[in-house]
Parts: structure tokens; sequence; C-alpha cells
């Protein structure tokens, strides 16, 4: 039985690995498709959404397989809800990069030809965040998971910049006409924030994994 434990447990590991790269392709992607509003790519990541759902799927049905073999230690059914808590944020960051395609293909079907300013700088921190703390489980290194989730307060306050910006842009009478354009820049950015608080929250189930304490950031 515990060789069978084993197996599976590997199974499962393998298959969070490979639904974190398709998460980490996906928003990595999608975020070069708005440097330069490539629809094509736009519509190929709104297609590949499905992809983490099915992967998310199979992980439950995986934990829920595994945790019925036999009487699991207290570790090791942490460790299973932990996994499953992980693959629900790689599918929301698939949601994220989904919205982000969507809005995209809106600004240039109105005419944008770039995001507001700072959208960029926020995008290179929430990817480069995905990035260290999905090595981070990898390799269980807590201090690279650690070095990620202090990243989402950058992340909180350049969007918080970002959304102050714009709502001051929208008092200004001579905008109205640019309200759908800044709406729609406000809730890309949102969307890029959500990434940064879901890798925060893979990093903290990363460290629990690694250390079994509890951290919150």
């Amino acid at each position: 039985m515990e060789q069978v434990y084993a197996q599976k447990r590997e199974q499962l590991l393998n298959d969070l690995s490979d639904m974190s790269e398709v998460a980490d392709d996906m928003l990595q992607k999608v975020i070069k498709a708005l440097e330069n509003m490539d629809v094509e790519t736009a519509k190929d990541i709104i297609n590949r959404d499905d992809v983490l759902d099915n992967y998310k799927i199979t992980i439950e049905e995986e934990v829920s397989r595994l945790l019925t073999l036999d009487q699991p230690t207290a570790a090791d059914t942490w460790f299973c809800i932990s996994l499953v808590k992980i693959a629900g944020d790689l599918e929301r960051v698939g949601d994220h990069a989904t919205n982000i395609a969507e809005i995209m293909l809106e600004l240039k079907h109105d005419g944008i030809s770039k995001p507001m300013v700072m959208i960029p700088e926020l995008a290179d921190i929430v990817t480069e965040m995905l990035d260290v703390v999905l090595e981070s489980f990898t390799t269980r290194n807590v201090d690279l998971a650690e070095a990620a989730c202090r990243r989402d307060e950058q992340a909180d306050n350049l969007y918080e910049e970002i959304y102050s910006r714009g709502i001051k842009v929208l008092g200004k009478k001579d905008q109205k006409k640019n309200i759908q354009e800044i709406v729609k820049n406000l809730n890309l950015a949102k969307s890029l924030e959500r990434v940064g608080d879901h890798a925060t929250n893979i990093g903290e189930e990363t460290i629990f994994i690694a250390t079994g304490k509890r951290v919150k950031y």
C-alpha cells in the first residue's frame, strides 16, 4: 500500500507541475500579447482556458482517490489539501490570463494601441512573482517562496496608484469620452493584481508544505 501511495502521490505532483507550466505559459504569452496588441495570441489564450479547468478536476479526483486508499497521516492529508489549493490558484491564474486577453481584444477593437502607463510594470512584477513561486514549489525553496510573497505589497501599491490615476482622469470633463477605455484598463490592472494574490497563495502553501508552518502575507 505504501508503494501504491507513493506512486499516486508522484503522479499527482507531475500533474500539478504540468498544470503550473500551462498557467505560467498562458500568463507569459498574454503579457507579451499585451505589449504588441497581438490579437491571434490573445485568441489562443482564451481557447486554452479549458485546459486548466480540466487539470483542476483531474487533480481534485486524484486527491480524493489518494485519501481513500488507506488511513492517511495528518501530514499526508494536509499535503493533499495544499495541492488542491495550489491547483485552484493556478486555475484562477488562467482565468485572469483569459480576462486580460479578452480586455485586450476589446481595447484593440476600440483602436487602442497600448495599455495605460504603469500596467506593463505591474505585469512584469506579477509575472516574475509567479515564475519565482513556481520554482520555489518545485524545489521546496522557502526563501524563494518568501521573496515572491513579499513582492505582493509592491504589486498592490502599484495597482492602487493605477486605480487612483484612472479615477482622477475619469473626473476630468474632457475625458468623459474615454470612460470605457479607462474602465477597461482598470479591469486589466485588477486582473494582474489578482495574479499576484494567487502567486502569493501558492507561496504560502509551498512554505506550509516545506515547513509545516502557516504564514500569511
